[in-house]
């Protein structure tokens, strides 16, 4: 209905499962990555949990696509049945033929068997895949990890997959159940979108419905974010409703009101910003009169102070205009506002997958995204691990980690593009943008990025969590070897435990190197420890 009005050439938030618009984020890569390992392995179980609407189905279509031509596939899509009707689906979906007439368990269990064992020997494989899996009763799950005990001395020669929500997980949890859960060779909890996805996955919708603004302002797509908690389903609903009450309206942009009202009509009143507002009282009259008097004292003292305001902002303005062309020069200054060169729209939707390939490339490791999974998961068969931004990062923080890193930059639109930064100095960066390396200004660099970045380190042998005092395993022998190269007039003996000398030989560390000095080993303390004992890792500036 909406789509000739915003120049769509279809609607960019339908909830059926359009393949063109597939948005596969970070963490929907790791999930798929988890289950491509779980049926490479021998293992039984498979295992992917998610809210409603966090996009297990849309996991599970590109594993299905993945899965070799010689594998034979059940699906399960109604699992709230008895253990003799579901042994029933799969060997209908199997083509077991079996006697109707025979309600014996022992009979389906003998015919999947038989299959089973033909299957392999025809060096094919058989996989189960059960949608909504937490509504399978505890008896039903048992039969399942009853079909699971035929295997060869290598071999299992049934895989199940079970997608649920979380319930599932509960449900797995107990006691009864504890063979099924020890077989789950692979599990990964797929969480919602963060509010940069979110964004990300607005601008992907709509560029590929054929619409390359920005309908949805910053502060809208905030809005959205807490409105949905992330939840892609969800997105598309209030998505989905609010250009539809904008249409209505002939507006072409999505205003905070218009969301709001989407919202009331998606999710009710108790789910929206209208719920929040005052309730009215038999009072409500004298509330009013109070509140418009003290608005028109708040205007009066509003336009009194913004003149001085306005006055000083001037000048300082004019200051600091001053003191950039005095630091720049004008001439540079002009150029280095039109330095940073987007690329187009199709180059964008793969900066992803690029801009990793350059990280990986400054390793000397090939990446290829469809042979090697994501990112992070690839990296951790290649001996290094991945390390995520945080709160509050800024390019200071950068600088003292000395990795090249994968940055998320934001245009004026708010459309995300990714880049690798391969170097940092005090003044400019360099990116590589799609393959192009650019050099922008540190100035304009802070314009369109908001501190996300994910880097490689290499991580220590066995380190899982920071190390506290009293830890301990292999990660302390390895750190002591370290402190020893680091401080040669003392050497420590290697042991297995973190003790109180350690941590003050840390804490002195940690001073030298300008990060906080609590003594607790935490990933930049351990990057720093490989910068100075010369690991050989590739440096945003200095020495690689």
């Amino acid at each position: 209905m909406y789509e000739e009005h915003f120049g769509l050439s279809v609607s960019p938030f339908s909830i059926a499962p359009d393949p063109r618009f597939l948005y596969m984020s970070e963490r929907h890569r790791e999930a798929l990555a988890h289950l491509v390992y779980g049926l490479n392995s021998e293992g039984a179980f498979i295992l992917l949990s998610g809210d409603v609407g966090t996009g297990k189905t849309t996991v599970s279509r590109c594993l299905l696509e993945q899965i070799p031509e010689d594998t034979n596939l059940a699906l399960v899509l109604n699992p709230k049945v008895s253990a003799q009707e579901l042994l029933d689906t799969i060997c209908d979906e199997l083509g077991i033929s079996y006697s109707k007439q025979s309600p014996s368990i022992k009979h389906r269990v003998d015919q999947i068997n038989d299959f089973l064992l033909q299957n392999y020997a025809q060096g094919k494989r058989t996989v189960v895949l059960i949608d909504e899996a937490q509504n399978l009763e505890t008896e039903v799950l048992e039969q399942l990890r009853l079909l699971t005990n035929l295997e060869t001395n290598e071999h299992k020669l049934l895989q199940i997959i079970l997608l649920g929500q979380p319930e599932l997980l509960e449900i797995l949890a107990r006691p009864e159940l504890s063979q099924l859960a020890q077989r789950i060779t692979a599990r990964y909890h797929l969480s919602p979108l963060d509010k940069s996805e979110v964004m990300t996955y607005v601008s992907h919708r709509l560029g590929v419905a054929g619409c390359h603004r920005g309908l949805f302002s910053k502060k809208v797509l905030n809005r959205l974010y807490k409105l949905s908690e992330g939840i892609p389903r969800l997105v598309n609903v209030l998505c989905d409703r609010a250009l539809l009450g904008a249409y209505v309206q002939n507006k072409h942009f999505i205003d905070n009101r218009t969301l709001e009202k989407a919202a009331r009509e998606v999710l009710g009143e108790h789910k929206s910003s209208s719920s929040k507002n005052t309730k009215w009282s038999g009072n409500g009259w004298l509330y009013s009169i109070s509140m418009v008097l003290c608005i028109l004292l708040v205007v009066v003292l509003f336009f009194s102070y913004q003149v001085a305001v306005d006055e000083k902002e001037a000048a300082i303005a004019k200051l600091q205009s001053l003191e950039v062309e005095g630091l720049y020069g004008a001439d540079e200054l002009l150029s280095d506002e039109k330095l940073i060169i987007w690329p187009e729209e199709e180059i964008r939707l793969r900066s992803h997958s690029l801009a990793f390939q350059a990280l990986f490339s400054r390793w000397d490791i090939s990446y290829q995204p469809l042979d090697n999974g994501t990112p992070c998961f690839y990296a951790q068969t290649r001996g290094l691990s991945c390390m995520d931004s945080e709160n509050d990062t800024d390019l200071d923080d950068l600088r003292m980690i000395n990795r090249p890193a994968v940055v998320s930059l934001y245009d004026a639109g708010g459309k995300v593009y990714y880049a690798t930064l391969l170097e940092l100095d005090e003044q400019w960066v360099s990116l590589d943008f799609s393959g192009q390396e650019q050099r922008i200004s540190i100035r304009q660099f802070k314009d369109y990025w908001r501190g996300e970045f994910v880097l490689l380190w290499n991580r220590p042998p066995g380190y899982d969590l920071p190390i506290m005092p009293g830890y301990q395993g292999e990660t302390v022998r390895w750190l002591i070897r370290k402190l020893n190269l680091i401080n040669q007039s003392v050497q420590l003996p290697e042991i297995s435990v973190y003790t109180p000398v350690h941590v003050e030989m840390i804490r002195q560390f940690q001073l030298s190197q300008g990060i906080k000095a609590d003594g607790i080993v935490g990933k930049n303390t351990l990057i720093q420890i490989n910068n100075v004992t010369g690991v050989n890792s590739p440096r945003l500036w200095g020495r690689s």
